[in-house]
């Protein structure tokens, strides 16, 4: 909360600075938990990994608009996933004429073993944290995630069980 002599902009500054601090922390974990995936990928290439367990098979140019890329450059990475069989392309079952790509086997194992380092890297950090400020800390950052319309993981982690 700003002080009564400190102005809402200066305090927003301030918070914009912490949190991307906090930022530049979990993407930092988000590095380590691809790099250490059993096959090498990109974190672009995890994400469309990602937004295929969230949305099920989906076309190259709807993989393009979520990633915000042209579709020539998600078709490239969807060609890389392919060949490390991390996703498959197939004929939608609505229409015969649609292609769609769709997460593989193993490329769900991958995103288990990413998600999994993840989790452990996350809680080694809340392990040095106290518990009042885990409670706090996730209280605010659930907040900043559906201010920001952040998927949670449900949605899409519910395949890793």
């Amino acid at each position: 909360m700003a002080s009564k002599n400190e102005e809402p902009a200066a305090s927003h500054e301030r918070h914009a600075d912490t949190l991307i601090a906090v930022s530049r922390a979990l993407v930092g974990i988000a590095v380590r938990s691809v790099n250490a995936a059993p096959v090498e990928i990109t974190l672009v290439q995890h994400r469309l990994l990602v937004l295929l367990a969230s949305g099920g098979a989906q076309t190259v140019g709807a993989l393009a608009a979520q990633l915000e890329v042209n579709a020539s450059n998600a078709s490239r990475l969807v060609d890389r996933l392919q060949r490390l069989d991390l996703v498959s392309r197939g004929r939608s079952a609505e229409d015969g004429r649609v292609v769609t790509v769709s997460l593989t086997a193993t490329g769900r194992d991958l995103l288990a073993e990413v998600h999994a380092y993840r989790r452990r890297e996350v809680q080694r950090v809340l392990g040095r944290m106290t518990t009042g400020d885990v409670d706090v800390t996730i209280r605010a950052l659930t907040a900043f995630a559906d201010a920001a319309h952040e998927m949670g993981e449900m949605p899409w982690s519910s395949y890793l069980v």
